[in-house]
């Protein structure tokens, strides 16, 4: 499934309907900022929208001319995200990466979907359950490794998560792998206690890779909506995010709450998850994710 055909209720044609309705101006305006901020947009990116908009000397208040300021919009904010954090070689040309996220957001199910979506690129990958908080956190991801064929080390529940990741590392570093997907327990971004255990996970990997994992990534929940930003902002705090993993994406995820954590802070999309199956995980495309926001209003 192609990302441009996940968000099933397209804004093209909410905001035809207002530009082309006989309203004054500012009304025309205020029904724009109130239909932006519904898809989840946040109402200071939303102001910055429509002031470019107001500022375009082209627009003219046609739904093809706004639509147009939209998507270039949307793709400078894209274009401010920092790169250059993102996919840092670990060492020895192997490749460390941590999934961090709240409960609930998929990352176990993600982690899987990426251990599989390296070792489809011919890699050898080897994953940690380093979620010992949850009753069946460890034990689902073994239920991933053995479907795919894929190596797990984990602990019991409550082991401390910081040996099952310096086990892992021993074993990744000492081994002919390539790749090593590191799953952590998902945590409430207000709990402290819980998110200095990312600090600690992160100074363990330094030991064995210098410059840290090759990639920190936050799961995100797509159907979440604007609260997700405060989880992202807390998440770097402690763990250095380099980029995010879009989960849960379905009709119900309107993909303005994606804009808000990449204009916010700078961090990229890497991954898309489309469905629920292992192979149901797609590298990010900038041009496919406006798409399936503004969609033309025939194929809606």
């Amino acid at each position: 499934m192609k990302l441009s055909n996940l968000f099933k209720s397209s804004l093209t044609k909410k905001l035809s309907l207002i530009l082309t309705s006989k309203r004054s101006k500012e009304e025309i305006f205020e029904e724009l900022e109130e239909t932006l901020v519904l898809s989840d947009i946040s109402i200071e990116l939303v102001g910055k929208i429509l002031k470019n908009a107001r500022e375009s000397s082209k627009l003219s208040f046609e739904k093809v001319d706004f639509i147009r300021v939209l998507r270039d919009e949307i793709k400078r904010i894209f274009s401010l995200a920092d790169t250059s954090t993102a996919s840092k070689p670990a060492g020895l040309e192997k490749e460390i990466v941590m999934l961090v996220g709240i409960n609930g957001s998929g990352k176990t199910t993600t982690a899987a979907k990426l251990a599989y979506y390296h070792k489809a690129k011919g890699k050898k990958v080897l994953m940690s359950a380093a979620d010992t908080f949850r009753a069946a956190g460890s034990s689902q991801l073994s239920l991933w490794g053995e479907r795919l064929d894929i190596p797990v080390i984990g602990a019991e529940r409550g082991a401390d998560p910081g040996s099952v990741v310096f086990n892992s590392l021993n074993s990744f570093m000492n081994k002919d792998y390539d790749v090593l997907v590191i799953d952590t327990a998902g945590r409430v971004q207000t709990r402290d206690n819980l998110m200095k255990e990312l600090e600690k996970l992160t100074k363990i990997i330094a030991k064995f890779s210098p410059s840290g994992p090759s990639d920190t990534l936050l799961v995100v929940d797509a159907t979440m909506g604007q609260n997700t930003l405060d989880q992202a902002k807390r998440f770097k705090t402690f763990s250095g995010i380099t980029g995010m993993i879009l989960s849960k994406i379905d009709g119900t995820a309107k993909g303005g709450t994606v804009l808000n954590i990449v204009h916010e802070m700078r961090i990229p999309v890497k991954f898309v998850g489309t469905g629920e199956t292992a192979g149901d995980l797609e590298l990010f495309s900038l041009d496919e994710f406006i798409d399936s926001i503004l969609c033309d209003e025939s194929e809606s």
